[in-house]
């Protein structure tokens, strides 16, 4: 989960469309952007990503167009009760600050009445604690494509799986 090496090219963002694997075993595409800033992490420079899109649709509400948008990581996008969440991750100390030092610094999102409303790590459901998300900060060589089979090999490196694999609700700073 270090930094990113550059990306090449003048863009600062980067898009691909991931599969996303439902608590209800539905599987969704969903198209995920990122805005990459050029960092130094006391070894060599590269770039870490500081906003994050999340675009898709679901029947379920009207099968338009539904964006979350915020200066985190996204690590679950899921369904429960008919409810539909998502979880990120403050990639530095910059967006966990912005995000006022949550412990554990999970930041939960429920999406009502057309609109993305903050939670409490409290009302975040346990039954969607698996980490759903590509969790990397962008795909493996620049792929414009994250498939399911993708994301359970990311998750064969244990020390990425035992960090992100899932949310702890006793993780401390």
């Amino acid at each position: 989960m270090g930094i990113l090496a550059p990306l090449g090219g003048c863009s600062n963002t980067f898009t691909w469309q991931e599969e996303v694997k439902l608590s209800d075993g539905r599987i969704i595409t969903v198209t995920q952007k990122r805005r990459y800033e050029g960092a130094y992490n006391g070894q060599n420079y590269g770039v870490i990503p500081r906003e994050a899109w999340l675009t898709f649709k679901l029947p379920e509400f009207g099968n338009q167009d539904i964006t979350w948008h915020e200066n985190l990581k996204p690590w679950i996008l899921n369904l429960h009760e008919g409810k539909l969440y998502v979880v990120g991750w403050p990639h530095t100390r910059v967006e966990f600050d912005m995000y006022g030092k949550p412990t554990p610094p999970y930041i939960g999102f429920l999406y009502e009445n057309g609109q993305w409303r903050r939670i409490s790590f409290a009302e975040i459901p346990e039954a969607i604690y698996d980490t759903n998300m590509w969790i990397e900060n962008a795909p493996r060589n620049k792929s414009e494509h994250v498939s399911l089979k993708d994301k359970a090999e990311e998750l064969q490196d244990r020390e990425l799986y035992r960090c992100c694999g899932r949310i702890k609700p006793n993780y401390k700073n």
